[in-house]
């Protein structure tokens, strides 16, 4: 995992030196080094609190997927609750309740979900905190980002805008914006998608937000596609789709 540095001359703070001393005792820090760099070797504890992460790749036996769940890790190595949704080549799998393991190493974050059959699902990313950072190795090939999450705050009323990407009759990628009423239905909006080599425009953005449930988990619903969503902060969601005729995500902000 990479390693934090600050250098600072410490022969000009002496109260600095002594707070290096005093915090190399604790085994906070493995060490200052001169000219007085401190350096920061993250541990168990670097990764805790909530997390969605949202990743897409290739599995020989599923084909292409899109997966976005969110996890709670303990700040001792384990996951002691996730919740996610699967949209595979083989079929989606919704609402999958996930615990597991992660081990934490200079340069690297090594995190084991496993569900309730104990199938298992392994990915690495880099310094855990408070800013997303990139997923790696995700069952193999898989690739995605792993965002801190923080569910208080968000309510579906309001105004986004939102990206999509994905496949259904080739290749999809589209834009566009909503607005969620209070009840989560939506009230206007647009939408423009190019689906394989037939782009498509929606004057008016049909379907709807409804209140996340566990793990900061909601259902939504874009212009007929239903698909599962996952706050990550206040003003931003992440998506996954749940119908078998299309493989899609979706990031959405509020304005």
């Amino acid at each position: 995992m990479t390693k934090l540095r600050l250098n600072v001359h410490l022969q000009h703070f002496p109260v600095l030196k002594a707070f290096c001393l005093a915090t190399m005792v604790a085994g906070g820090l493995t060490g200052c080094s001169n000219p007085g760099t401190i350096v920061v070797t993250p541990t168990l504890s670097s990764l805790k609190g909530s997390y969605v992460f949202s990743v897409e790749g290739t599995d020989p036996n599923d084909g292409d997927y899109a997966i976005v769940g969110s996890f709670v890790a303990d700040g001792q190595g384990h996951i002691t609750s996730g919740v996610a949704d699967y949209n595979l080549g083989s079929g989606i799998d919704a609402n999958v309740k996930l615990t597991g393991t992660y081990a934490v190493s200079p340069g690297n974050t090594t995190i084991i979900l496993t569900d309730g059959g104990f199938v298992q699902d392994t990915f690495s990313t880099t310094f855990p905190g408070n800013s997303p950072t990139p997923i790696s190795a995700y069952d193999g090939n898989g690739t995605g980002m792993l965002y801190p999450q923080v569910t208080a705050g968000f309510t579906p009323a309001g105004s986004y805008s939102f990206t999509m990407s994905g496949e259904e009759q080739g290749n999809l990628t589209g834009s566009g914006s909503f607005v969620a009423g209070a009840g989560g239905a939506f009230s206007s909006g647009s939408l423009t998608l190019n689906n394989g080599s037939a782009p498509i425009s929606y004057a008016t953005t049909t379907g709807f937000l409804y209140n996340p449930q566990s793990g900061g988990r909601g259902q939504a619903s874009i212009e007929g596609n239903n698909l599962a969503y996952y706050v990550i902060s206040p003003t931003q969601v992440a998506m996954v789709g749940l119908d078998d005729r299309a493989l899609l995500q979706a990031m959405a902000q509020k304005q």
